[in-house]
């Protein structure tokens, strides 16, 4: 069984990937700590400035393709663009459980306010709110399942999305 969880930066995927992972027995896989961190020794800023948008995402899909398939018991943390990766997403959807940890944009914009700048293709040309109208429709394409997580606890969100995989056993 694989989870991988999509969604804007400040979703909340990778603290709720942590606990998640840890409560079903799964390894957790944050695309950008554990593959391109690792991979570049740097941060994904600075990656992403070095490399630019174009030559990162396709980078980025070939990091997903090459560590994800084959692979059992992952808890995949995905980097907010895998929606415009569609033969990552695609693969992602055949070997796990898409979750859309979905935020509003107003909860997006305040948690990324509270955080130094971070990677976010697209966002040099595009608004934060239009990246977020523009990414929206293609995560609830994806998604297995849809999980509200502004307003909850994250044990009541692992708590939902477990019910979802047993639901589907």
């Amino acid at each position: 069984m694989n989870v991988t969880l999509i969604g804007m930066a400040g979703a909340g995927k990778s603290h709720i990937g942590r606990k998640l992972a840890e409560r079903l027995g799964l390894t957790m896989l944050d695309i950008d700590r554990d593959l391109w961190e690792t991979k570049y020794g740097k941060g994904i800023q600075e990656i992403l400035d070095e490399l630019g948008e174009e030559r990162y995402v396709k980078e980025e899909e070939q990091l997903i393709l090459e560590h994800t398939a084959g692979k059992n018991w992952l808890l995949i943390s995905s980097p907010g663009s895998v929606a415009y990766e569609s033969r990552a997403m695609q693969q992602l959807k055949d070997i796990s459980s898409i979750i859309y940890l979905r935020v509003p944009y107003e909860v997006v914009e305040a948690r990324l306010a509270k955080k130094p700048p971070r990677a976010i293709i697209g966002l040099g040309r595009k608004s934060l709110r239009e990246l977020y109208d523009e990414r929206h429709p293609l995560y609830e394409k994806n998604a297995h399942f849809i999980v509200d997580t502004h307003e909850h606890e994250a044990d009541d969100v692992m708590d939902e999305i477990i019910g979802f995989l047993r639901s589907t056993r």
